[in-house]
């Protein structure tokens, strides 16, 4: 795969960045934050990868010899059986397991770091901690962060080996180098082998700047740390081996407007991969060196925190604040609570060249949406939130729309979820549906949500908010506009996200503190709250609350009694069901 080379600046704002507060620890005491994947996706996750993730392989375990100590943990196994099987319904031999956080909790910058323990790889196994961006747009679009992975092909860990640990010698083992790396959209990456555009950072043919770990005393069955330093100007992957820290380029990635997918939320993943075209080992849909990984393979992950880094950092736990009343997707003159932003907040498209641009003058304000069909025997087109957008407030409300349209013409409504999930209603030709009457003009519908959204779709997460297909493959030219989703109950609102939270955790006092310190949240509405002190490792050592917090205006006061506690730093931690919050406090006897 041919993709382009970046180049490396160190900028004065790196140098002079510093690590911050803690805002976020997971540490695997149970799995609330992350879903489980079940399948083999598509094409093996489009990297011709052998196994079969299933619910099983993942757990919460006890670490060996790290009493008291658990961590999430996947196993790999050889194993067969009916419904292990590709999307194709080929039978594969291998499972494990993968997890994400994708509608559970998202990260924009900071320092976010892993403890992580693979068992031997051998051949064949590609263990990896790993971000998505939440935005709608297909890979790459959307970005891709790998913290870490292992199972690397012999050419690349022989192209990079006289760095970082390497000797030269152009035989190290999957076991004894670990890489990450940053993959986005480039013009400039578009070539016939590559026709994603996917732009990768280790793409490094001249070894200029790539620069993976290598320890020939082996990386296995052993837990090390791994980093990445991001803001919105540069990001930067290392990994901590026996408390000495690597980096794994020669300089941090710098962000520009090319590589702006980094300056969004992303979600995390860990998974254990078998095979694929990134390691020397079998794939689907071509072959490779025969996997000898031994089985039952595991991966242990002790932790994952996030810090402050350079002042950036933040965290948001569950899905998209939700929306509410009336919520446009594409109008000029209805007023709305929030609404979608053609080219900043949403996008507009015509689906695989079935429309192009008809005549038709809007139907209200200066904006409208024209199309005329291509003669490709369909047309689809719709309107694509950037971000998830969460409409679970409009459960018994409408989506309401104004269409010109030839009455001949028989045609779908739709909505499509984060997940994948579509769901359409139909409006045959030559009648009125869902209010809408076809008389040559303009016309409005009205179609109930309870109707529209179907069995699966997740109002939470949604991609497109509005979606226009037909299948009968007849000519015509239309026009839509003043599309809204309406009646919802009050949400938030798209200009209020950064605005109202469920709690606002108030500086503690005193602090530093001898016995006793006092923590004040002032609540905005009731919800259900844990409350919690952490040491400076991340580990729980005490629960002060687990109940609901009413609303009040007035701070609620609740005291922690540090007495029995040894000196040192320790952290607040307040967390509902949609935000979590932290304060340092310092234990001075």
């Amino acid at each position: 795969m041919k993709i382009i080379s970046i180049l490396y600046f160190l900028t004065s704002s790196y140098i002079f960045a510093q690590v911050g507060e803690i805002i976020w620890v997971e540490n695997f005491n149970n799995l609330d934050n992350w879903m489980k994947i079940t399948g083999n996706g598509s094409w093996g996750w489009g990297n011709g990868e052998l196994q079969y993730y299933q619910e099983d392989n993942v757990d919460i375990a006890g670490i060996p010899d790290e009493p008291g100590n658990n961590a999430l943990h996947i196993t790999a196994r050889m194993e067969s059986g009916p419904d292990i099987a590709d999307q194709w319904g080929n039978p594969l031999s291998y499972t494990s397991g993968k997890v994400t956080t994708k509608a559970k909790v998202a990260i924009k910058y900071g320092v976010i770091e892993a403890r992580v323990n693979i068992s031997d790889i051998d051949l064949g196994g590609w263990p990896a901690i790993w971000l998505l961006g939440t935005a709608n747009y297909n890979w790459p679009r959307s970005g891709e962060l790998d913290m870490m992975e292992m199972g690397s092909r012999q050419a690349f860990r022989d192209l990079h080996d006289q760095h970082n640990g390497g000797h030269g010698a152009n035989n190290s083992t999957v076991n004894q180098v670990v890489g990450a790396n940053a993959i986005f959209y480039s013009d400039d990456a578009v070539v016939p082998e590559n026709p994603s555009g996917a732009a990768s950072i280790s793409w490094d043919p001249d070894d200029d700047y790539c620069r993976p770990y290598y320890n020939y005393d082996n990386l296995t069955d052993r837990f090390l740390t791994y980093r990445m330093y991001w803001d919105a100007d540069s990001i930067r992957f290392t990994v901590i081996d026996d408390e000495v820290e690597y980096d794994l380029y020669t300089d941090p990635f710098p962000i520009d407007s090319e590589s702006d997918e980094f300056q969004k939320p992303f979600y995390l993943i860990a998974n254990l991969a078998i095979g694929g075209q990134f390691t020397d080992g079998n794939y689907i849909g071509g072959s490779g060196a025969s996997i000898s990984m031994p089985f039952p393979a595991e991966m242990y992950v002790d932790y994952i925190k996030v810090y402050k880094w350079n002042g950036k950092g933040e965290v948001h736990i569950g899905p998209p604040y939700a929306q509410g009343e009336k919520f446009g997707i594409y109008t000029d003159n209805t007023p709305t609570k929030g609404a979608l932003e053609e080219g900043v907040s949403s996008e507009i498209y015509a689906w695989e060249g079935t429309l192009t641009e008809g005549s038709i003058a809007p139907f209200e304000g200066d904006n409208g949406i024209t199309w005329a069909s291509t003669g490709l025997g369909w047309f689809g087109g719709g309107i694509m939130s950037i971000q998830p957008v969460n409409l679970s407030n409009f459960g018994d409300g409408y989506l309401k729309f104004m269409i010109n349209i030839p009455a001949n013409i028989s045609f779908k409504i739709g909505i499509i979820d984060a997940w994948g999930n579509q769901s359409y209603v139909e409006f045959p030709a030559n009648q009125t549906k869902y209010g809408l009457t076809r008389n040559g003009n303009w016309g409005q519908a009205s179609i109930p949500i309870s109707e529209i959204r179907g069995e699966f779709i997740d109002l939470r997460m949604l991609s497109y908010e509005f979606v226009i297909l037909e299948v009968n493959g007849a000519a015509c030219e239309f026009a839509l506009d003043d599309i809204f989703w309406d009646g919802g109950t009050p949400g938030l609102g798209v200009q209020d996200l950064d605005i109202p939270r469920s709690f606002k955790l108030g500086e503690v006092f005193p602090n530093p503190f001898n016995g006793y310190i006092t923590i004040p949240i002032y609540t905005e509405y009731a919800t259900n709250a844990t409350i919690d002190i952490i040491d400076i490792q991340g580990k729980r050592v005490d629960v002060l609350f687990e109940n609901k917090l009413l609303q009040g205006q007035n701070a609620i006061q609740i005291q922690w009694n540090g007495n029995n506690f040894s000196s040192g730093v320790y952290f607040v931690r307040v967390q509902t069901e949609t935000d979590v919050q932290l304060k340092k406090m310092s234990l001075v006897k």
